[in-house]
């Protein structure tokens, strides 16, 4: 029997694209994590203006920053084994395509676009992500004041339109918490966390642009 509570939303993830936890201290959680689980190294990046634009928090415009590092779990994605599977190589290909017709490489095409619009290609891989707040108002300060560090949201970064996606769980009632743009790259919370014990889902857009990270830790 369906939980009228529970909204009803048709829109499956392609993959989980990474696990978000909210940290203190980020030099301090790069180390542990590193020691006790063998995840290194570690991408680190400062989210905050000029690069950090366009920030809303709970529905208003808002300025906040922090620190964030990445690492890959599965390492370099190996094509040769990963594309035979799911819907991967169908992804890649679409992906591909669509960058030869924005080029206007297609004889007849007309449509040169921007290279903003394409699709995810949603190569296959998990990572695993540290942010620490710094400044301003922000779902990561909520988490840290309701109960401390721990895992703050769930990515999916391989919708074939991210922003059709975003508007498609608004219409079934659940609400952007959250949002900004990293350089060219757009991130969207969508407030999960009464339905999925404290979790938020994070959307993202044109994950390729994301601009070099400013270290690299243990350096």
């Amino acid at each position: 029997m369906a939980d009228d509570t529970i909204p009803q939303v048709d829109v499956p993830l392609p993959e989980i694209s990474h696990v978000a936890f909210v940290v203190e201290d980020l030099e301090e959680s790069m180390r542990r994590f590193g020691a006790l689980l063998g995840m290194e190294p570690w991408f680190t990046y400062r989210y905050e203006p000029p690069r950090l634009t366009d920030t809303t928090y709970r529905g208003e415009p808002a300025e906040y920053s922090m620190r964030v590092a990445i690492t890959d779990v599965e390492g370099p994605v190996d094509l040769t084994t990963k594309v035979v599977s799911g819907q991967t190589l169908q992804r890649v290909v679409s992906w591909l395509t669509a960058l030869r017709d924005r080029l206007g490489l297609r004889s007849g095409s007309d449509d040169d676009g921007a290279l903003s619009s394409l699709p995810n290609p949603g190569l296959p891989g998990l990572n695993v992500e540290l942010i620490e707040p710094l400044d301003g108002p922000s779902t990561y300060t909520e988490h840290l004041d309701a109960g401390g560090t721990g895992i703050h949201h769930i990515g999916c970064f391989a919708f074939d339109d991210p922003r059709a996606a975003v508007e498609r769980y608004e219409d079934a009632g659940i609400q952007i918490v959250q949002s900004g743009r990293f350089g060219e790259l757009e991130f969207w919370y969508l407030d999960m966390r009464e339905e999925l014990d404290g979790v938020l889902l994070e959307v993202a857009a044109n994950l390729w642009t994301v601009p070099s990270p400013d270290g690299v830790f243990p350096g």
